[in-house]
């Protein structure tokens, strides 16, 4: 669950623009089989951890053809909500990498036991940069958000 953080533009990405041009029926099956694979909630284990890694990665590389190659068909209003919704995946990537980092740190993973304490404490910092550069992402991607917002609502 996302925690409430200053780099949080809004948690209710849904009902941010009601009148979205929402999926056609292909869209709302995966989105639907993914509602149903994820229904009962944590804990999950290695392999429905991987296969929403992979929904993950298909869905922004998704995004990215879209911007590659259809950017033109977007308007602002399109453009403020794709930006909120980066900024709430951004928000879920960070605070994922810094429970990791903490749980790295609490020996929390298999095997960790057997990895000399320098190595650890390298993955641990690691992480801990990482999840603290990904606030700052996440919070130039709320900045970003609001500024098309607030020239649709004008």
């Amino acid at each position: 669950m996302l925690m409430p953080r200053w780099y949080l533009t809004t948690p209710d990405w849904f009902a941010e623009l009601p009148d979205a041009i929402r999926s056609g029926d292909d869209g709302k099956t995966v989105t639907n089989q993914h509602v149903r694979l994820h229904h009962d909630g944590p804990p999950v284990g290695p392999a429905e951890s991987d296969a929403a890694m992979g929904m993950a990665l298909l869905a922004v590389e998704q995004l990215n053809e879209a911007m590659t190659h259809a950017a033109d068909c977007h308007d602002l209003t399109e453009l403020a909500r794709l930006l909120c919704g980066l900024n709430l995946v951004q928000a879920h990537l960070t605070q994922t990498i810094q429970r990791i980092a903490e749980n790295v740190h609490g020996g929390a993973f298999g095997g960790l036991a057997a990895v000399p304490d320098t190595v650890v404490q390298a993955l641990t910092d690691s992480l801990s940069t990482a999840g603290t550069n990904g606030e700052i992402l996440a919070g130039h991607l709320k900045d970003a958000h609001l500024i098309p917002r607030s020239v649709a609502v004008a």
